[in-house]
Formats: C-alpha cells, structure tokens, sequence
C-alpha cells in the first residue's frame, strides 16, 4: 500500500500533466485560430486591420514570400494607402515650363549671393538628394557644394533638408517658419548667414543688367513684353524659384511600382519591414504615405548625437518661431522618399545613419533613453522591435529611392559665373 507521500506526489504530478495539457490545447487553439483566421482572409478578401496583421506577422514565417506578400497588401489597405499623385499648384504660380526654366538657372546662379559665389544648389545639389551630405549646412564664405563645402565657412544652425518633394509639404524649414514655397525662397537669399545679399535692391539691379534674364523674366512673366526689365522683381525671383521646386518630385520607386500592382518590385525582406513600418514599427503614424510625412510639427526628444547617454538637443525649433515653451523642441516631420541617400538625419544632423535612427525610435525616443523632454509626441514610445525587424525597416525604407536620375547641373548660368558657384 502507498504512503501518503507517494500518493501525494502522484496526485501533484497528475495535476502538473493537466496543467500543462490545458496550456497546449489552449496555445493550439490560439494558433489554430490565428492560422484559420489567415485561411478565411486568404479565401475571402475580407479587409484585415493593422492591429489583426501586426499579430499575423509574428507567427509568419521569415523567408515565406507569399505570406508576406498577402500581408503587406492588406496592410496598405488597411491603412487605405493611395498612389501619390502631382502636387497642387497655387493658382498664381502654376508650373508653367518658362517659369519653371528661369527658376532653374537661378537656383544654379551664384548672382543670388551677395558676394557672387554661392548659390541654391551650393547646399541643394542634386548629387547629394537636393541637400549637402553634412551634418550641418556650410553658410556664407563656403566654397564648392555639399561635402566639399564642410570646414569652409560658417557653420549652420541645422542639418541642410532634402528639397526633393517639398511640393508636398505644407510646412517649410525645419522649425516650420514659411508655409509656401514663394515665401521660403528669398528667405536664404538674404539671411546674413546664408547667401548674404545684402541688398534686394541691387539684386534686381544685378539681374536686370543681364539680357538673357531680362528675356527669361519676360517670357515668363510679361505680356507683350519689351524684356526691359520691368518684370524682374523679388516676387517673381522668388515664384520662379518655387515654380522649379515644385518639380523635384520623386514619385517612382520600386515602393511606388509595388503600390500600382508589381508585387516584384520589393524583396521579401522589404515586404517585411513595409509591414513593420505600418504596423509594430509605427512609423507610419507620422511618417504617412504616399509622402512619408504628417505635414505637422513634433518633437521627439532628439539628443545631440546617437549614443546612448547623449544629452537632449538644445534648439528650440518650433518654440522660438511662436516663442512658447510648449513648442521647445518641435521639428517638421521629414519625409521619407530618398532617405536613404540624404544622411545624416534630424535637424541636427545627429544620426549617421538609418540603423541609428531606427535604434533611438525603438528605444522611445529621447524620453526612452532618459531624458527629460517637455513635449515629446505621446506617438513616440518604445517598439520593442527585434533585430530582424529594424533590418527590415531600414530595408524598406530603401525601397523609397529614386529610380529616376537627378536633375541635370546646366552647363552654363545666365550671369557667366561659374555654375553652382566658387
């Protein structure tokens, strides 16, 4: 006859199998529930939400390119992502091709800048995505364009943005100062350390004295013209300039390809990281597509630079435009499309590259890594993302390259001086 103890060890071992066979069965049924959840979605069409694909995707296996297809699929529609289409022009300033043609040699021309060596593209280069390649933007007394501007002149406040879609964003400059194109165009023509022109009165003079603009402004602007002149004015420099901005639009990439239908045109491992950014990742919550960016202002808690353990950067951004606290801090959302080749990142030009990027927003941002931020998005928590999962976002976010070429430097400017600038 057994002890008590043995029939008490038998009786503990028998309720430990029970235990442990409810647990299976119930993780049986979760999964079968998640499987056969998929199954009713594959054969009926019936529109997942991001939530129920963000949960699908964690027991998807890896190299499984079909399940990822089908997800990535019902995540745009999910979120109902559109093609992007051509950017609403202002009714004063449509892109007419004469405008647009003036505006692009003036973007080119040094004449701009008040000692005649520095131009638009001299930190707007299409070489470099329509920005410098530096960590921070090189002002007046720089020489050459993007990196070989770096130690030859005054430093910049902030990290030179990409022009390209800038069409797009009804925000301009990174603390949201100008809010149209017409408006954001003189504004570094004359800021002292910019192009440094000191006076608009001699600028107009300067391009009047040039017959080849006095024929492009006509042309562009006149009516019946007799090309004296009269139509070279600081508005419409500054119409042209935007009318040739507006163009720089990068409106097909292998992500766009995909958006109309060729399921080719991303690799698995980016279907997996468009699934991550709309789903676990968040990035869509700012990042909004067709444009990759939300057209507000935010603040992130950007440190001054990507280790760990860096403090909180200390320009105010939006807070000293509308001079608030409230505001310290707070930055436009960027957009996305050529992010790749537009490094280093924020307006501070903190982060060397994507990876570092994707690491600070999967630790919570600046308020996850510590640090005391007054107004951090309360969309910017942590992610808990795992190491697959930020390769595959930053693989993604390739997939928003331009496949078109850049646009060309023109061999010469109206002015005669040498193109781009000294």
């Amino acid at each position: 006859m057994p002890s008590n103890n043995e029939s008490t060890g038998e009786a503990r071992n028998r309720s430990n199998r029970i235990k442990l066979f409810v647990v299976v069965v119930f993780a049986l049924i979760a999964a079968a529930s998640g499987f056969w959840g998929y199954q009713r979605y594959r054969a009926s069409g019936a529109t997942l939400t991001t939530a129920e694909i963000t949960e699908l995707a964690k027991t998807a296996a890896s190299e499984d390119r079909q399940a990822w297809l089908r997800l990535a699929r019902a995540a745009l529609t999910a979120e109902n992502v559109q093609a992007i289409i051509a950017p609403t022009e202002p009714t004063n300033n449509r892109g007419e091709a004469s405008r647009v043609e003036l505006g692009y040699l003036l973007f080119f021309d040094p004449i701009l800048s008040g000692d005649k060596t520095t131009s638009c593209a001299s930190c707007h280069h299409p070489d470099y995505g329509m920005a410098d390649g530096l960590k921070k933007g090189i002002g007046a007394g720089g020489h050459g364009y993007g990196l070989q501007r770096a130690g030859t002149g005054r430093e910049l406040q902030r990290n030179t943005p990409s022009l390209f879609n800038v069409a797009y964003n009804p925000i301009l400059f990174w603390d949201g100062r100008a809010g149209t194109l017409e408006e954001q165009a003189l504004e570094p023509i004359f800021n002292e350390h910019e192009l440094n022109q000191s006076s608009a009165a001699e600028l107009v003079k300067s391009l009047r004295a040039i017959p080849k603009y006095r024929e492009l402004f006509a042309k562009a602007f006149g009516f019946n013209s007799p090309q004296d002149g009269r139509e070279i004015t600081l508005q419409n420099i500054a119409r042209a300039i935007a009318a040739f901005e507006r163009k720089l639009n990068i409106t097909e990439t292998d992500y766009d390809q995909f958006v109309k239908g060729k399921d080719d045109k991303l690799t698995t491992e980016q279907l997996r990281g468009l699934v991550v950014f709309i789903g676990q990742g968040q990035c869509a919550a700012c990042h909004i597509p067709p444009h990759f960016h939300d057209g507000v202002l935010s603040s992130t808690g950007t440190p001054v630079s990507a280790e760990k353990g860096a403090p909180l950067d200390s320009d105010p951004g939006f807070g000293a435009v509308i001079r608030r606290e409230d505001g310290f801090g707070m930055f436009k959302t960027p957009g996305l499309r050529n992010v790749a080749r537009t490094a280093p990142y924020m307006h501070n030009g903190a982060f060397n590259t994507l990876e570092e990027v994707v690491d600070f927003y999967n630790d919570g941002g600046g308020r996850g890594r510590g640090l005391d931020v007054y107004s951090q998005d309360v969309k910017v928590a942590k992610l808990n993302l795992t190491e697959q999962q930020k390769k595959d976002l930053v693989s993604f976010m390739k997939s928003l390259n331009d496949t078109a070429p850049p646009p060309q430097t023109p061999a010469s400017v109206p002015s005669g001086l040498p193109v781009v600038g000294k």
